[in-house]
């Protein structure tokens, strides 16, 4: 019999309250801290941005104001992303905080600079989520246009030796592109072989404006590193994926890989699931890249809370009910899973179980 922890059971009240009750609440918040990155990968247009893109990032002060307003939509957890969410001095300060206001705390990070503040980062984070997209140094040099697979492997086993005293999970990410297919089963063996916690499967997104944002002589390349260049290969992909399910701590849900495998991304969105805000302190409605997204700031004119539940941001999320464009994995997924449950109720099940984990437990 599976016991559930305290961070399990919020999770299924709040599920509950949110599906009878308070419909349209959120149920994750995500705040960008900054888009500054140590890392220039050829998959991914953050690290390659114009200089004018990185600046703008608000303060200390009012991160903590977001975090604030995330706990009175009664949010459950909290995703800091980047950028390269490291290169901020405040991340442990924040995350602190987060706890303080009893949402679990999670980060993205490509991982090299991690041993810089290894014990206060996995004592202040509930997940610590790094970036792993193959086993091969050259490999991750030409993807990431770094030099840091081996820093990135050894943090990744220090931050495990940590993880049991100081309550973190450490969660292996992997971003599958054109040119690491046949790599994701020998890093998903390699995430059982270290002991973490699991690993998620993510695809590489890819929109037509990113690359009007990158700076002159950029490595970002969309055009080589799609994944759809390899269809085939890639719906192979997925089918061992499935299967490795039954046998390794693969913690994405079959609901979402199986988009990919029939390409069928005509589902019913649920932008209200999650909560987007942006370095600049503005949150994004319908959701980051929708082609009717508007920013709002919620550090010094709007309130959250009376914003998210407005006619014109209702009316936002309807012109994306029926977007066929998208597939991101923070988007895709929990429209599937907790928008779509009865449809995909194994699949809520497991992320039930993910949640039960002593460290989540806050």
């Amino acid at each position: 019999m599976v016991t559930l922890g305290p961070s399990s059971k919020r999770f299924i009240k709040t599920f509950m309250v949110n599906k009878i009750l308070h419909k349209g609440y959120p149920y994750f918040g995500s705040l960008e801290l900054t888009r500054r990155c140590n890392s220039k990968c050829s998959f991914c247009p953050i690290g390659n941005e114009r200089e004018d893109l990185k600046k703008g990032e608000v303060g200390t002060k009012a991160m903590k104001h977001i975090l604030s307003q995330f706990r009175e939509m009664n949010i459950v957890a909290v995703s800091f992303l980047g950028g390269e969410p490291f290169l901020r001095k405040d991340i442990c300060e924040l995350a602190e905080y987060g706890h303080s206001k009893n949402l679990i705390m999670q980060v993205s990070t490509n991982g090299i600079n991690l041993h810089k503040m290894m014990d206060k980062a996995t004592a202040a984070f509930d997940v610590i989520v790094i970036s792993l997209d193959v086993v091969d140094r050259e490999l991750y040099h030409e993807l990431r246009g770094v030099d840091k697979y081996e820093t990135v492997l050894d943090n990744i086993k220090a931050a495990q030796e940590l993880s049991e005293e100081n309550k973190c999970n450490i969660i292996i990410n992997t971003v599958v592109c054109s040119k690491n297919i046949d790599q994701i089963p020998k890093v998903i063996k390699l995430s059982k072989e270290l002991g973490v916690r699991g690993i998620m499967i993510d695809f590489a997104t890819f929109h037509d404006y990113w690359t009007e944002i990158v700076s002159d002589g950029s490595r970002y390349n969309p055009k080589e590193m799609d994944w759809r260049n390899e269809r085939d290969s890639v719906k192979k992909l997925i089918k061992q994926i499935i299967k490795m399910k039954r046998n390794y701590p693969i913690l994405t849900s079959k609901a979402y890989l199986e988009t990919f495998l029939t390409e069928d991304f005509d589902f019913r969105c649920y932008p209200n699931l999650f909560c987007c805000v942006r370095k600049e302190g503005e949150v994004a409605i319908p959701c980051w890249d929708a082609k009717v997204t508007k920013f709002y700031d919620i550090v010094n004119t709007y309130d959250l809370k009376e914003l998210w539940f407005s006619d014109e941001v209702k009316e936002l999320r309807d012109k994306v009910a029926d977007c066929k464009d998208c597939y991101m994995h923070c988007i895709v997924e929990p429209s599937k899973v907790l928008g779509a449950s009865s449809r995909n109720l194994k699949d809520l099940m497991e992320w039930v179980v993910t949640f039960r984990g002593s460290a989540f437990n806050v």
